[in-house]
């Protein structure tokens, strides 16, 4: 099943990571290589504060009609979803060629240019969530990110690198972003407590 999580009652922590998958091996002189093995991806933890029964079984429903790992959703982790800045307007990806070997639309790129124009300025901050529109992979802005109407080009820096190529029409989500997930478990529980409140816990893992 797909759909976006109700989060009907919010939440009262968040445990978020970044996975990134690698192999060391050691030699005997100590020698290490390290390459990396596989794609970058967040996942996060999620504990509902004490919920009224109702409130409770409108998420609880959501999360069992996932069929465990095999459905897929979109979430809106609390906190850290919007940026820390003061961007407003739409953010569109510029296809100007940049003499920055690092900035380009293609997949692999860790950094891609945005325009200046009259429809977005302000600030992004490193460490804001930032998704592009043509798909899902959710990035890191890994540099302060200053935008103005001065018809030019800037560098939006982020991590992990592009894991598909952007294009001019691309724009850029930093406010409320979603993350397209999976639960990390097939068993999912509620507590009752003493007080006859209700409560859960959720781990999940980007879907990329």
């Amino acid at each position: 099943m797909s759909g976006t999580f109700p989060i009907s009652a919010g939440f009262q922590t968040l445990d978020f990571q970044s996975n990134t998958n690698s192999r060391v091996t050691r030699s005997v002189s100590g020698k290490t290589q390290r390459i990396k093995t596989g794609a970058q991806y967040w996942s996060f933890k999620l504990k509902s504060p004490a919920m009224t029964r109702a409130e409770l079984m409108a998420d609880y429903s959501f999360i069992v009609s996932q069929d465990g790992q095999v459905g897929s959703f979109t979430i809106v982790p609390p906190e850290v979803a919007s940026t820390r800045g003061t961007m407003t307007g739409t953010m569109t990806v510029s296809t100007t060629v940049s003499t920055d070997p690092a900035m380009n639309t293609a997949a692999g790129s860790s950094a891609v240019g945005i325009v200046e124009d009259s429809t977005a300025s302000g600030t992004l901050k490193k460490g804001d969530l930032i998704k592009f529109s043509n798909h899902d992979k959710v990035y890191m802005i890994t540099e302060d990110f200053n935008l103005q109407n001065d018809s030019s080009v800037q560098p939006l820096k982020f991590y992990p690198p592009l894991t598909t190529a952007v294009t001019g029409s691309t724009t850029v989500t930093y406010t409320n972003v979603p993350i397209k997930v999976y639960l990390d478990r097939d068993e999912q529980k509620y507590i009752t407590q003493a007080d006859g409140t209700f409560q859960y816990e959720i781990v999940m893992n980007e879907e990329i």
